[in-house]
């Protein structure tokens, strides 16, 4: 019988998938769209599973892939992320969640990132890139303010607010967008599934000019979670991002002890690091692990981009 309801879950879920996706998001607007960091995931814990979450539950990491997640969360829990990418990037964000009581919780996140200093460089009369000797710089911070409510004892849903200020060089650019979220609670304890829609919105202000407006990188995303026994859980999603390829992402997380716990997961964007060097066959995987001590965690996560380099992410959190 059991088993029974976990495929008829488990088939919703891939329809769900399989009918929404060509709907939402098509493959013909590669590289257009602006305000890339809006895709940038800020959690160790998330980027060590391949960042799959978005089908998990009283999830603290969870602003960013599904704002229904933070609901039913066991207290208030202040956290910051701080994230080392490619040639000198670095990032981070603050976060505060707040579960009013157990049909309401409120979170609260600033998000930045400091792309560094890059080469100036101009076009010559022969197409050539040439440098000027100059550099500049780019850097972005996005402010988002999260409800999730309960429905029913089957449904969460849950909407974030976000503006995002973005700067490259002397230009700069704002827009204002909304996420959306639902989690879906089967007659299955185990199993969980979720649906997002995220940077839903519009462009506030230009960078220049010009009458040229940027595309924002609308994101749909269906996932599930799975509790095999206590402490072993493999999350599941499929994803589109206006302007990229669908992407699959796994992860599965494994509590050693109570207080330790050890983390996977794989992409399949992974072929975009697949460069033809040395480590292009390492594209996608991710590793990472989790410290509990009284009310504070500590997560570590890695992400390899194949030749591109790494993604590390450290996480601190205080729930009271």
């Amino acid at each position: 019988m059991m088993c029974s309801k976990l495929k008829r879950s488990l088939l919703t879920a891939l329809m769900l998938s399989v009918c929404l996706l060509p709907l939402l998001a098509v493959n013909d607007e590669a590289g257009t769209t602006g305000f890339a960091s809006l895709k940038n995931v800020y959690s160790a814990r998330a980027i060590a599973m391949g960042q799959s979450l978005t089908g998990e539950t009283s999830n603290p990491d969870g602003l960013h892939f599904n704002p229904a997640s933070i609901i039913k969360i066991d207290g208030n829990e202040v956290g910051t992320t701080y994230t080392n990418a490619f040639v000198g990037s670095q990032g981070g964000q603050l976060q505060y969640l707040w579960p009013k009581d157990r049909f309401t919780a409120w979170g609260f996140a600033l998000k930045y990132m400091n792309l560094g200093l890059m080469e100036r460089t101009e076009v010559d009369q022969n197409g050539d890139l040439v440098s000027t000797g100059e550099t500049f710089g780019a850097s972005n911070i996005v402010a988002s303010a999260s409800l999730a409510k309960y429905i029913s004892d089957a449904v969460d849903l849950g909407g974030s607010l976000k503006v995002i200020y973005d700067q490259i060089d002397s230009s700069s650019s704002t827009a204002a967008m909304l996420d959306l979220g639902l989690i879906h609670h089967p007659a299955n304890e185990k199993l969980k599934i979720g649906l997002s829609l995220r940077n839903i919105g519009l462009q506030l202000t230009r960078y220049s000019d010009s009458d040229y407006k940027e595309k924002l990188p609308f994101t749909f995303a269906a996932g599930m979670t799975y509790d095999f026994k206590p402490g072993l859980m493999a999350s599941l999603e499929i994803g589109k991002a206006t302007g990229e390829n669908i992407v699959g992402k796994a992860g599965v997380e494994y509590e050693l002890t109570p207080a330790f716990d050890l983390r996977g997961g794989f992409r399949t964007s992974a072929g975009d690091g697949y460069n033809g060097g040395t480590l292009a066959f390492l594209s996608g995987l991710s590793l990472g692990a989790g410290w509990n001590w009284n009310n504070y965690r500590v997560d570590y996560g890695v992400s390899s981009y194949g030749d591109l380099g790494w993604i590390n992410q450290l996480s601190l959190s205080y729930e009271f």
